[in-house]
């Protein structure tokens, strides 16, 4: 039992430790966010992929309510934004050896390498808070990552929460 406990964690610090999540927060400076206490979700740029979604719409909403938001339909002290986009990142892998000795010039063996082309889906994720009353942007936070393609719903729901927590780790900011 204690080295199932013990491949858990090592798979869990590995997991995380290759986790390619970048986030990205920004705010206007001078903003009181502690007026804010409702916010309303807004369509955004469509995700192709409505399920997922609907998947982040509700981590979202429960990132701002651990942050003492309520949603409410319409209305809101603050319109939420989300706005997905796909991309791909090309990844070059090289094989092989480089074989011994100076090369051909010198008498040694030279090496053999293979070079594979990799394009790896990525998506970016956008959240803007605008003041309902005055349409003003007050903060927006980016998150970059690799999409799998063969995560269960279960792991994308997990994704889709650690993202949003991410995202609102340091909301409400504070003035420095």
């Amino acid at each position: 039992m204690k080295l199932s406990r013990i491949a858990t964690l090592a798979l869990g610090v590995t997991l995380a430790a290759c986790s390619t999540l970048q986030v990205n927060t920004d705010y206007a400076p001078g903003t009181d966010f502690s007026k804010y206490k409702t916010f309303t979700l807004k369509p955004g740029a469509a995700a192709r992929n409505p399920i997922a979604a609907e998947r982040f719409a509700q981590s979202l909403g429960n990132a701002l309510a651990a942050r003492g938001l309520k949603q409410v339909p319409d209305g809101g002290d603050l319109s939420v934004f989300a706005h997905f986009t796909l991309g791909k990142e090309t990844q070059l892998n090289t094989y092989g050896y480089s074989g011994w000795g100076g090369g051909w010039r010198y008498g040694g063996m030279g090496g053999m390498q293979t070079t594979t082309v990799q394009e790896i889906p990525t998506g970016t994720l956008v959240i803007d808070l605008v003041d309902a009353k005055t349409n003003t942007a007050v903060w927006r936070g980016t998150a970059m990552d690799t999409i799998s393609t063969t995560a269960s719903p279960e792991d994308r729901q997990q994704k889709a929460n650690e993202v949003a927590q991410k995202l609102f780790a340091n909301y409400p900011p504070q003035a420095k």
